[in-house]
């Protein structure tokens, strides 16, 4: 189906496009290459805790993500030297560990959309279920899937060139929220002032 404002869609072509968004979340949830990519993950995850015990303890826990951040930054002295790795346990693992802190404390999920190059970069983001809340978080108020996607890899590797301000905790209480306010000024849905 090409793409359409929902808002000037009659209600069978807006269920329609719900039934292909579904669709496209139950796909992305559950397929092969995202489940070969956590499997590996999880695998790899004992070997790469036990070089890592002076970082550690590695208990899924927000505070976690702490150490995790001074790792990253103590082994990586910019976003190239960390993608260089970004295929390897090293970085992947460490990507992987991330999300379920995240999946873990807020309630996120992986997903992966099947197909595409290059390496895989599995996201996280909050259930399909909970799409209609993050709604109005769209600054036009269009799309009908604006929940938030975190991608671990791309975090991890970007985090030498994040100032410590801006690392893994930044907004972490609130990036799994739905948002109180946008960027219009004179939206009917958010209080802006």
């Amino acid at each position: 189906m090409e793409w359409t404002d929902p808002r000037d869609m009659d209600p069978e072509e807006h269920a329609a496009y719900l039934r292909e968004e579904k669709q496209a979340e139950e796909e992305a949830a559950h397929n092969p290459a995202l489940t070969a990519w956590l499997d590996a993950q999880k695998q790899a995850f004992e070997t790469w805790k036990r070089h890592r015990e002076e970082w550690g303890p590695w208990d899924f826990t927000v505070d976690s993500l702490v150490r995790l951040e001074a790792m990253v930054r103590a082994a990586y002295a910019s976003p190239d030297r960390a993608r260089e790795k970004a295929g390897e346990a090293e970085i992947t693992v460490a990507a992987w560990y991330l999300g379920e802190v995240h999946n873990r404390a807020f309630g996120t999920g992986w997903r992966l959309t099947p197909g595409g190059s290059g390496l895989p970069k599995p996201r996280i983001t909050p259930p399909w279920d909970r799409r209609d809340e993050f709604y109005f978080t769209d600054p036009e108020h269009i799309e009908e899937d604006a929940r938030p996607v975190y991608t671990p890899t791309d975090v991890i590797c970007s985090l030498p060139a994040r100032p410590p301000e801006r690392g893994l905790l930044h907004r972490i209480d609130n990036r799994w929220e739905v948002p109180t306010s946008c960027d219009d000024p004179d939206c009917r849905y958010h209080r802006n002032g």
